[in-house]
């Protein structure tokens, strides 16, 4: 039978958990699975990822206050957990919020910074509780507004102030409504900007900026070819992607409300994280 190969399309898919991993362990808590997978040298081609650990943290509900605490304790402790994993507990950090906050399913990153609480502008950083790390923060906006490669103006922030490691959240792409909006991925191998929105720029990791860098991802939208695959027979879809250009998302009608909700709820896990005294 004739088939249909979409990887000539060029889909971008960021979720670990929309590749075939046989390397991820999976643990329930309070109704929120947790699903961890290991990409290491080996098989960093196969699965077309970079190297490092991936978090999904999935959930079916978070506008309601118990899931959201439910959420936010769940990524507290995994963002706890890996920052000291690589011993980077109360050091510098800055933190990025990639996107555009005209673009509703790419506001998430922008969104999030306006909730995190920076230290670094107290002169005098011994007066600060030892509770509470040094933070700064940014969100570059995007290049066909800006000007500047959002990679250009963090590696020049880094290379003036010196973090000893970056967090940076952006909005992800998924090849399956399900994941939308409904999944929370955390790795330590940096993120490529714009990917979830069709608008790859330059990849932000430890190997282009020199420093540790921990990404937060959210799907917000899905590529329309990996759901049309699903609803033509493989004449009409072969049709279909020779008539049309590889940029069309979609995403879900109540997204400005889901996007409110996640940012509250990164937001606050990063400030939980950073901050010990906040509650």
């Amino acid at each position: 039978m004739h088939r249909i190969n979409l990887e000539n399309n060029n889909i971008r898919l960021d979720l670990i958990n929309d590749v075939d991993c046989d390397k991820s362990y999976k643990k329930i808590i309070n109704g929120i699975e947790i699903n961890r997978t290991i990409i290491n040298k080996k098989n960093t081609y196969k699965y077309n990822k970079s190297e490092g650990e991936y978090i999904s943290i999935f959930f079916d509900d978070s506008s309601d206050y118990s899931s959201k605490e439910k959420i936010i304790k769940v990524l507290t402790n995994e963002l706890k957990r890996i920052l000291k994993k690589k011993k980077l507990n109360k050091k510098d950090v800055l933190v990025v919020g990639l996107g555009n906050i005209n673009s509703t399913p790419d506001s998430l990153g922008p969104k999030v910074i306006k909730m995190i609480i920076s230290t670094r502008c107290i002169d005098i950083i011994s007066e600060l509780d030892k509770s509470y790390s040094v933070v700064s923060k940014i969100s570059p906006g995007v290049f066909g507004d800006t000007g500047i490669e959002a990679f250009d103006i963090i590696k020049g922030i880094i290379d003036r102030i010196h973090p000893k490691y970056l967090i940076v959240i952006d909005s992800l792409a998924s090849k399956t409504l399900k994941n939308v909006n409904r999944v929370i991925q955390i790795t330590d191998s940096g993120i490529d900007p714009g990917s979830g929105v069709g608008n790859q720029r330059k990849e932000i990791s430890k190997h282009t900026t020199g420093i540790d860098v921990i990404s937060i991802g959210v799907p917000t939208v899905v590529n329309l070819h990996t759901i049309i695959k699903d609803t033509l027979n493989e004449y009409d879809l072969e049709e279909y992607l020779s008539n049309k250009p590889n940029n069309y998302m979609v995403t879900p009608k109540e997204v400005d409300f889901v996007i409110d909700n996640l940012s509250y709820i990164i937001s606050k896990s990063i400030n939980n994280t950073l901050h010990n005294k906040t509650k």
